[in-house]
């Protein structure tokens, strides 16, 4: 479950925050009955979540678990489990103290108002009357000695969607009615959404009445502006100024699909906060225009006409700058197409690209967030009950997989037609159709405006957002383009980040970036000459992960070319051991390594990223697992791999993968990111070269993702090289057809795959000097 006013900053972070939510830290092997309202309830309609929500003895039985896990348990949570049990327990003290610790004064502000109200009630079994009294009375007398940036952060923390904690606790129901006992992992997940959903019930509208009132005496709101364009084109716009600016002033902007006014203001209001004319604007035939939807291809041409418009209003000095993350990242680069005069700087974060993100990955057709088209197209605003039920959605793509469809079947499968992603499956490669969207080759020497770009380790459109930083500097050598990059994830990266990414408890330092505060002062920096902000020093600021530090470089091009070359070692290992990586090229690099691959078994999946990030062990998935030597010394792992295999196979195409991994002296395993790519498009994203059967081929490794990480002494870094054959995308059958079209029936013969000795992949890696 996310908070409604973040929803218009992602294009898939539904999946990522559900993946999040749901993982615990914990481990303990107790076992407990399930909850009897849970086990003797009908959930096959949504009307049996009101029946659990109401049951006072579930309520009682929740706080008497919370209470009953000892300090050790909670202590071995994530930061939003934690909160939320110890406000079961009705421990305030002990909320606030976790919250000063992390430096985190206002993002569990719900638990706090919450036990605020009760204490200051002092007495059990209070009307929700009387609860909502007091906590109106709380809430004014704090939020009126707010600055208007306190008070726009308060907002922000607050916006929280009680509907949407609903649905995501039905799910969590749903998910577990089944089993006969729950482990205390499970338990943990009913306790921690169940009171969610009861503190924002109790907590979220009193909020929105006090916040209303707060914004209108703080702020000049217009919500629903209609631009109208030369084009004929209508744009609905929030435009929000402080009631404090005299003069003209510049406008902070943000482009996008997801059309919700509520979130608009929000945004909008923290532009103005920190001395902006804040507008959102969202795509045509959203809101109030007449025009019909037309996600991506127009955004460009529209933004560029509403930024002159802008430019000519009273309140404008003449200067725009854009921000905002995922599609509205997209959106600044598909405006920077057409350059136009008033945009002086963008900070596009987690910026995703149809081609290099989603549905596609270098050329492979994702599964994943296939419902978008319609949560953005069906109405006016957002269609927020398409992801409602994911057991529904992963039945589908698990369908979509077992059964060998192909993936332009998905939308049959899921009985809800869907022609815009049936638009972009029938544009396989980077063709014109999205190099009209974004800027291509030499329209980046255009581009000679200052632009932030931010992105993280763990965030599934990476690609995308490095693709458009390499593109521009690559076509552009005036280009002033900075990156900041951590340990995060398609949320995280677009905002504050939480203690943990799955199991992988974040360095403090990695906690310090709150994403707008860092763009605001950028922009405050560029257009007005005030210090750059602490996290933006050079052009590649990245945070080493177990380093606790920050670091910076002045080119990601030179940055990735400080690697070693690895080679695979010819000498076959017995049944305990694995394939070496060594320094030195093979003396016979025509031999190889061998795998044989069953394309219609469905019952198997190879190539998945594991989950969670560190395990005790390495599932090969049936790959073929390659690892250097431990190290003698602490070593820097900074960039992403590159170099090339060498393969063959008896098909005419494949997609090839591999997860990525640092395994400790200890024997715990990291999970790095994982890898997959098309061999026949590894050349050239735009033009499909199908192998030779049979025959050898050299297929670069293109777009692996970035990292950085302090490899300690006795760690070695391992690959275990796959078929990307899963559920998370479509599967190649090697035919030579278009992919998107192949059927199982299709697959013929199963894949014999070599990896050949003379493959080298060079690791960013370099010795550690320590600051």
């Amino acid at each position: 479950m996310k908070k409604i006013s973040l929803m218009s900053k992602a294009i898939y972070s539904t999946v990522i925050l559900l993946t999040f939510l749901a993982n615990i830290y914990a481990a303990n092997s107790a076992e407990y009955p399930m909850p009897a309202v849970i086990g003797a309830t009908d959930l096959s309609q949504g009307e049996g979540v009101e029946k659990i929500l109401l049951s006072e003895n579930l309520k009682r039985d929740l706080r008497s678990f919370a209470a009953s896990l000892s300090n050790d348990d909670i202590a071995q949570q994530s930061m939003f489990n934690k909160i939320a049990l110890l406000s079961l327990r009705g421990d305030l003290t002990a909320i606030n103290s976790n919250i000063t610790q992390q430096k985190n004064t206002i993002e569990f502000s719900h638990y706090q108002l919450f036990l605020q109200t009760r204490l200051a009630l002092g007495e059990k079994g209070v009307s929700k009357q009387t609860f909502s009294d007091k906590a109106y009375s709380l809430m004014t007398s704090q939020f009126e000695n707010f600055n208007d940036e306190e008070f726009v952060q308060m907002s922000l923390a607050l916006g929280w969607s009680v509907s949407g904690a609903k649905d995501y606790v039905f799910n969590i129901y749903k998910q577990l009615h089944n089993k006969p006992s729950l482990s205390q992992n499970d338990m943990v997940n009913i306790a921690v959404n169940t009171h969610l959903y009861h503190v924002l019930e109790a907590i979220i509208p009193v909020a929105n009445k006090v916040m209303s009132s707060e914004q209108k005496r703080r702020f000049i709101i217009q919500p629903d502006v209609l631009v109208k364009l030369n084009n004929g084109i209508e744009l609905s716009t929030t435009i929000v100024r402080s009631r404090d600016q005299v003069k003209p002033n510049s406008t902070a902007l943000q482009f996008t699909i997801y059309a919700d006014e509520a979130a608009h203001i929000k945004t909008a209001m923290h532009a103005a906060a920190h001395g902006y004319i804040g507008i959102v604007a969202n795509s045509r035939g959203k809101r109030s225009s007449s025009n019909h939807i037309v996600p991506w291809e127009f955004e460009g041409e529209d933004a560029f006409a509403l930024i002159n418009w802008i430019t000519k209003q009273v309140w404008s000095n003449g200067s725009v700058v854009m921000y905002g993350g995922s599609y509205n990242g997209f959106t600044q680069w598909a405006t920077a197409k057409h350059m136009p005069k008033g945009l002086k700087a963008m900070a596009p974060y987690v910026a995703a690209n149809l081609i290099t993100g989603l549905p596609y990955e270098n050329n492979i057709a994702l599964t994943g967030n296939f419902e978008w088209p319609l949560y953005v197209t069906n109405n006016k605003t957002v269609d927020n009950s398409i992801y409602n039920d994911w057991q529904r959605t992963d039945k589908i793509v698990n369908e979509l997989y077992t059964s060998g469809r192909p993936i332009v079947d998905i939308d049959k499968i899921a009985n809800k037609p869907s022609p815009w992603l049936q638009k972009w499956l029938a544009h396989p490669e980077d063709d014109v159709f999205y190099q009209n969207m974004v800027p291509h080759q030499k329209d980046y020497q255009r581009i000679n405006i200052p632009v932030l770009s931010i992105t993280g380790y763990f965030e599934g459109g990476q690609i995308s957002a490095l693709n458009y930083l390499h593109e521009h500097y690559k076509y552009n050598s005036n280009a002033n383009h900075s990156l900041l990059i951590g340990p995060y994830n398609h949320w995280s990266a677009q905002n504050k980040p939480r203690s943990h990414h799955s199991n992988y408890e974040l360095d403090p330092v990695a906690l310090e970036k709150d994403t707008e505060e860092v763009v605001f002062e950028w922009f405050d920096h560029v257009l007005y000459g005030k210090p750059k902000p602490k996290l933006v020093q050079d052009k590649v600021n990245y945070q080493v992960m177990g380093a606790n530090q920050w670091r910076f470089a002045d080119s990601l091009q030179n940055l990735n070319q400080q690697t070693l070359s690895f080679y695979i070692q010819q000498a076959k290992p017995n049944e305990k051991q694995n394939y070496l990586l060594g320094r030195e090229a093979s003396l016979q690099p025509e031999k190889y390594i061998e795998q044989t691959i069953d394309m219609t078994d469905r019952k198997e999946q190879r190539n998945l990223a594991p989950w969670p990030v560190i395990q005790e062990s390495i599932n090969k998935q049936g790959g073929i697992q390659i690892e250097t030597s431990a190290f003698v010394q602490d070593m820097e792992l900074t960039g992403a791999i590159t170099g090339f295999f060498d393969i063959a196979i008896n098909k005419k195409d494949v997609d090839i993968g591999f997860n990525y991994y640092e395994v400790t002296a200890n024997g715990q395993v990291f999970h790095l990111n994982n890898y997959r790519s098309r061999a026949s498009y590894a050349d050239d994203m735009s033009e499909r070269l199908l192998l030779v059967p049979n025959t050898k081929r050299r297929v670069p490794i293109v777009n692996a993702r970035f990292t950085s990480k302090l490899i300690k002494k006795g760690s070695k870094i391992v690959l275990v090289l796959n078929v990307n054959k899963n559920e998370q995308a479509q599967v190649n059958l090697g035919t030579g057809r278009p992919v998107n079209y192949e059927h199982i029936s299709e697959a013929g013969e199963p894949l014999n795959l070599k990896w050949y000795l003379s493959s080298q992949i060079k690791l960013p890696l370099k010795p550690w000097v320590n600051n």
